[in-house]
């Protein structure tokens, strides 16, 4: 296992909550591929460092700036990171508050992204991993 994978995905996501996108497209590779939680609801898989910077620009038409993640645990999974978080905000155009519980697992290789599947179900993210919560150990966020 590798918990270099779990520091480096530390650092993404406090980049990503800094809204610091050239610190996030520096742990992603190139070619990543980027599966959005709000592609059942129009969201997109989004593909290279032009299609992050896209999946930014949507996502910050959504929340605006006042959005961050809360990771509440890791998961070590070897070349793969499972979080759990909540990612708090307020609709930019609602002004509705929210707190959504969701998962990711993001495939690193070579110290960098290679595959990002952020998942509005916890479940579902087991499920795809085939793994049951029980069967992991948390690592603090």
């Amino acid at each position: 296992m590798s918990r270099e994978n779990v520091e480096r995905h530390r650092r993404f996501v406090e980049a990503f909550n800094a809204r610091d996108i050239e610190a996030v497209l520096a742990y992603c590779d190139p070619a990543i591929e980027f599966h959005s939680a709000f592609a059942a609801v129009g969201g997109a898989v989004y593909h290279g460092h032009a299609g992050v910077r896209t999946w930014h620009r949507d996502f910050e038409e959504i929340w605006g700036d006042k959005v961050r993640v809360e990771v509440e645990a890791y998961f070590d999974l070897g070349e793969r990171v499972l979080a759990f978080y909540v990612l708090h905000g307020r609709g930019r155009h609602s002004g509705a508050e929210v707190a959504m519980e969701n998962a990711l697992v993001a495939t690193w290789r070579g110290g960098l992204i290679a595959h990002f599947h952020v998942y509005a179900h916890r479940e579902d993210a087991l499920a795809d991993l085939g793994l049951s919560e029980d069967a992991l150990e948390p690592i603090a966020p």
